[in-house]
């Protein structure tokens, strides 16, 4: 009977990582949907965990797991592993642009890409598992909400908050954004 709930269990492991995309393969999930549930879902029995705790490969592996234990559908595995991974793999840092127009985003635009209200609420919408932002500005000055914002492990190294490699014209829109929603 044990070496049939083995059996059962490996086979259910496996199709469960056919019905995944590919470790690399973040083209069926989408990293905002992902963001969501990530807050709304994991962060209920988890303590939060910084995407850079694992590596993509670790993920997958942890959110096929997810899909046995706790029954979670393939998109929204798909999706929080588009989060997670994209999460882990911040954009790189573009210090100087030559000979091309920046192209140009709007703090609200910026705060929707990166899937911010995944964990934190925002004017009255968004996730649970981080500050909710009403108030920030009575309680930290700007300086500080632009060194979090641009380079979080500065306040808190254990901080789940990823590293997203903005420059400081995107994060004084990010700021001007918040300002206008929260005041």
């Amino acid at each position: 009977m044990r070496v049939f709930i083995a059996m059962a269990v490996m086979l259910a492991l496996t199709a469960s990582s056919v019905a995944m995309s590919e470790p690399g393969d973040r083209s069926s999930g989408d990293s905002i949907r992902g963001a969501k549930y990530f807050s709304d879902n994991c962060g209920r029995c988890h303590n939060p965990r910084a995407p850079t705790e694992h590596r993509d490969r670790d993920w997958s592996i942890i959110i096929t797991h997810m899909r046995i234990t706790a029954g979670l559908p393939g998109q929204q595995a798909r999706d929080i592993y588009a989060f997670m991974a994209a999460s882990n793999n911040p954009p790189p840092l573009i210090l100087k642009k030559t000979g091309v127009a920046p192209t140009t985003l709007s703090g609200t635009q910026m705060v929707d890409q990166y899937g911010c209200r995944g964990c934190h609420k925002i004017g009255g919408k968004g996730g649970v598992i981080a500050p909710d932002l009403q108030g920030v500005f009575e309680r930290r000055d700007e300086g500080w909400i632009r060194t979090q914002i641009q380079h979080p492990r500065q306040h808190n190294p254990q901080t789940v908050m990823p590293e997203l490699g903005l420059t400081d014209d995107q994060v004084a829109a990010i700021v001007e954004m918040l300002r206008e929603k929260l005041h």
